[in-house]
């Protein structure tokens, strides 16, 4: 796989269709209990989450999946009405505990981004196991996708060979552990550009996510999908539109 991507031609990524909708795309990290000195700012509580689901629905969001979004953006298949995303980044075992009991009761779908070289860690913010992420791949609520292996700080800096162990590998340790493919990556720390986005391509992702804060179908291609930081939820519902 690696060579291939090394020997691979040069391809523009294929553009986003040209659609009428706004799809709010936002991404969590690591939950925690409560919000103490030991919380960064991209840790989100159970009580945060459920208060902005809460907003979100009582605005007349539609929660959709993964292979909804993948659908609308390469097809046109129409989506429901104000259409909301949700996704994790960074396989934290928080979300195993404290968001995920919440995404099961109100029914919403969820992707979940994973660094494979550290499924599984105890060291520093734990991660979730290979039987934790095998047992919500088969529930079906939430969508295992790959955050590169090793989750690189700026993938631009890094080489050829480099990049293609980091982008193919993920896919490959993924693929082999859930049994299926896995068509689906975010550039880690939303650092991207055009050569990061064709590896990813000619790796045979589908679709990638960056995090550009932009409506997803404003996104300039398939490779260059935008996301929101969650705490900006209801600055992405407005700029959606709504």
């Amino acid at each position: 796989m690696v060579l291939v991507l090394l020997l691979g031609l040069t391809l523009a990524p294929p553009m986003v269709r040209v659609l009428s909708e706004r799809t709010v795309i936002l991404t969590y990290h690591d939950m925690v209990r409560v919000r103490d000195k030991s919380a960064l700012w991209f840790d989100c509580t159970p009580l945060e989450l459920q208060n902005q689901l809460d907003w979100l629905s009582s605005q007349g969001a539609h929660f959709i999946s993964m292979q909804q979004l993948y659908r609308h953006l390469t097809a046109g298949s129409k989506l429901p009405p104000k259409p909301v995303m949700i996704t994790f980044a960074d396989n934290y075992l928080g979300f195993y505990y404290l968001a995920l009991p919440i995404l099961r009761g109100r029914n919403v779908p969820a992707t979940m981004f994973v660094h494979t070289d550290f499924v599984g860690a105890k060291v520093g913010r734990p991660k979730m196991s290979w039987k934790q992420l095998l047992e919500l791949d088969r529930e079906g609520l939430v969508t295992i996708a790959s955050q590169t292996r090793s989750h690189p700080a700026d993938l631009r800096r890094l080489s050829d060979r480099q990049l293609a162990l980091e982008i193919a590998g993920s896919k490959e340790a993924l693929e082999q552990r859930l049994g299926h493919p896995v068509p689906f990556i975010a550039y880690p720390n939303g650092k991207f550009d055009l050569r990061v986005a064709q590896f990813a391509r000619r790796a045979g992702y589908l679709m990638a996510f960056t995090e550009e804060q932009t409506p997803a179908e404003v996104s300039p291609s398939i490779f260059e999908v935008a996301r929101y930081v969650h705490t900006k939820y209801r600055e992405a519902w407005k700029d959606a539109g709504n």
